[in-house]
């Protein structure tokens, strides 16, 4: 998991307009980007399971 975050944070800091080199960042700037990187693969793990909930609830059987 840690992985994932380390890769959508610096996925996240490249995405800005003024990113500069993502090594060469303080920690406190590395943190915020890794945090918000925590709550976006929380929130995708979020809407999976809702896809997923939201596929069995119309999967029904249909009597005929």
């Amino acid at each position: 998991m840690e992985y994932e975050i380390e890769a959508v944070a610096r996925a996240l800091y490249s995405a800005e307009d003024d990113a500069h080199v993502w090594e060469h960042e303080p920690e406190i700037i590395k943190d915020e980007f890794r945090q918000h990187a925590r709550i976006a693969l929380a929130l995708l793990a979020q809407h999976r399971r809702q896809e997923r909930y939201d596929r069995q609830a119309v999967a029904f059987p249909y009597a005929a």
